[in-house]
């Protein structure tokens, strides 16, 4: 009998004694539980969900898994000693939730819970504060919302007392609260860390709020970056140089204006941006792409902005070669219209392709 054919007649359980003392902490700490979510089919471990109730001093629901702690993570070898190896989850959602619905809009928490409990068993792996896991190409979890990852935090509904239970055997349980986030909070965490965004995310109320604002909605992967418009602007206010802030704007509208005319834009970008592409196509200069990049592209050129040929045309003309790189040639363009004399000269302080007229 292989592993798994095991787990699947012998799930990892808690003792009863260990049940006894994790229902009493859970208890003291979040709040009394008549309503459990038993699991019917447990192929590895029994992850039971405790539903605590709305009060008057606490509206919202909290959901507790107990049973994911049953089996022991496969941790770093230098948090062994640490007693990160188990762990429970939590979740807070509004009062007026459908706890009891099986529509995904409302159940997508309590599978996205199940998922989790089950992640370092299936992976073997293990889950700890600042850990991110996301949906599948960032699907969102349900057609009401945009959330489509989650964070692993500390617990906020409680004090640093409730965020872990002392076992019979001394080990330890740590319970770890989950934050939904959007797309762009998710890979803003992998660029930078779980404490970065939770700076930026600070007085967010732990409560699932399907309609939060997306504190980082704009942001895109620096991998993702081609060019930005505030590089230009430093250099142009550091300067101070006699020339109106859009022309930071003009090498990337003239970039992406040849783009849209060659059809390189990705289908998401046609969708937000028709108008725009009309205007174009149809040479009425009714739309100044500057303006765009400044109000709508938060100042940015990325490869997500493409299709497949466009990102490659772009990985060769806006890479890293200077033999044929784009910007060299905005640089090269400055250096023909004006003169070798003129476009070295104190008055552009190397800064020549921002004098260009635009058009």
């Amino acid at each position: 009998m292989n592993h798994n054919e095991k787990n699947e007649f012998f799930p990892e359980l808690y003792s009863d004694e260990e049940t006894e003392v994790l229902e009493k902490h859970i208890e003291k700490y979040f709040g009394n539980f008549d309503n459990v979510f038993h699991e019917i089919f447990s192929p590895d471990i029994h992850v039971d969900i405790c539903i605590i109730d709305p009060t008057p001093e606490k509206r919202y629901y909290t959901l507790v898994t107990m049973g994911m702690g049953a089996h022991k993570m496969n941790v770093p070898e230098e948090l062994k000693e640490k007693h990160m190896d188990r762990a429970e989850l939590i979740i807070t959602v509004p009062a007026d939730w459908d706890i009891n619905s099986n529509r995904e809009k409302y159940y997508w928490v309590i599978r996205w819970m199940k998922i989790l409990a089950r992640l370092p068993i299936e992976e073997d792996t293990w889950l700890g504060w600042g850990h991110t896991i996301a949906n599948p190409e960032y699907a969102p979890f349900a057609g009401n919302t945009g959330f489509c990852g989650l964070m692993l935090v500390d617990p906020q509904i409680c004090g640093s007392d409730g965020s872990f239970c002392i076992l019979p055997d001394g080990g330890e349980v740590l319970f770890y609260q989950l934050i939904p986030l959007y797309k762009e909070e998710m890979e803003y965490k992998l660029d930078h860390d779980a404490g970065s965004l939770m700076d930026i995310m600070e007085g967010t109320s732990h409560v699932v709020d399907v309609f939060r604002p997306n504190f980082c909605n704009g942001y895109i992967r620096w991998e993702l970056i081609m060019d930005k418009a505030q590089w230009h602007l430093k250099s142009l206010r550091e300067k101070k140089l006699p020339v109106d802030e859009l022309t930071a704007y003009n090498h990337l509208a003239i970039y992406l204006r040849w783009c849209i005319e060659k059809d390189l834009m990705s289908e998401d970008f046609k969708l937000e941006f028709e108008d725009e592409i009309k205007s174009v196509k149809a040479h009425d200069g009714r739309k100044d792409l500057r303006v765009t990049l400044r109000d709508y592209l938060n100042g940015t050129l990325s490869r997500n902005m493409f299709n497949s040929e466009g990102r490659n045309f772009a990985e060769y003309y806006y890479g890293d070669d200077d033999s044929h790189r784009y910007p060299c040639d905005v640089d090269d363009n400055a250096l023909n219209y004006f003169g070798e004399e003129k476009y070295n000269s104190d008055e552009f302080q190397d800064e020549a392709y921002l004098f260009v007229p635009f058009d």
